[in-house]
């Protein structure tokens, strides 16, 4: 690697760092509803997120080995294939009329390799549609309706910059691209919803080139880009129907 991109990569890291103390001290105790939470960036917020002496509801697909080795009081999990939208119903008797202040729509898929124009997995484009953007219309449905009333106050949807469709300079990746499109355009037309019908605030936050599985180049560890996120949590009437980055810079749909 060039000394002119390890440059670039460090300044990138910096720009996005921060303490973890200037989180914890700013934020209000909560219970939080974290979507697809046993690997990346959900399961770093978990656990940050009960470090801070937070509450969470966490689901998992398949695999839920990394949240059972949690040992905490305040943590429950549940199990819930995004892929097939009716798999969400089975969560309404699990958090009914428990109290959720906030739901970090976090689950997300790449859509497998075949992507790009004339040769799509039209299955796997079906499976990420339903992952990626609806469900999170259909979790905060059963959310409202089914936890205990008026407590939620905060939506927070992680996207991605491959949504935007003014940055998107190199086509192909077309389930990726698509899904999270929409899942920003189902964002702002919930911020609306939401906001009129309930007084719930609503954003969506790329996590930039953040170090998981989907990306193993990215640049950010889970940890800061987690922390990051939480950090969020507390500008929700800054940042209702807005697309951002880490550091609250307003993004192009």
């Amino acid at each position: 690697m060039g000394i002119r991109r390890l440059i670039k990569n460090y300044i990138y890291r910096k720009k996005f760092e921060i303490k973890e103390k200037e989180v914890k001290d700013n934020l209000e105790k909560q219970s939080i509803f974290v979507t697809g939470a046993n690997s990346g960036i959900g399961l770093a917020l978990t656990k940050k997120l009960l470090d801070f002496k937070n509450s969470v509801s966490a689901t998992y697909n398949q695999n839920k080995d990394n949240l059972a080795k949690i040992k905490e009081k305040d943590l429950e999990i549940f199990q819930c294939d995004q892929s097939k939208i009716e798999n969400i119903d089975n969560l309404k008797n699990l958090i009914k009329d428990k109290p959720i202040n906030v739901v970090i729509n976090n689950a997300g898929i790449w859509g497998g390799q075949n992507q790009n124009f004339n040769n799509i997995d039209y299955e796997n484009f079906t499976a990420a549609l339903n992952v990626n953007a609806i469900s999170i219309i259909k979790i905060c449905e059963i959310i409202i309706n089914y936890s205990k009333k008026d407590s939620l106050n905060l939506v927070v949807n992680i996207s991605s910059l491959y949504s935007s469709t003014e940055h998107n300079t190199t086509g192909t990746n077309y389930i990726y691209k698509g899904t999270k499109s929409l899942m920003n355009s189902f964002s702002k037309n919930l911020s609306i919803d939401l906001k009129n019908k309930y007084g719930i605030n609503v954003f969506s936050v790329d996590p930039g080139q953040v170090k998981t599985k989907m990306n193993p180049y990215g640049l950010l560890a889970t940890d800061q880009v987690a922390l990051r996120i939480i950090n969020l949590l507390k500008f929700g009437n800054e940042l209702h129907g807005k697309f951002i980055d880490l550091n609250k810079n307003i993004l192009s749909w």
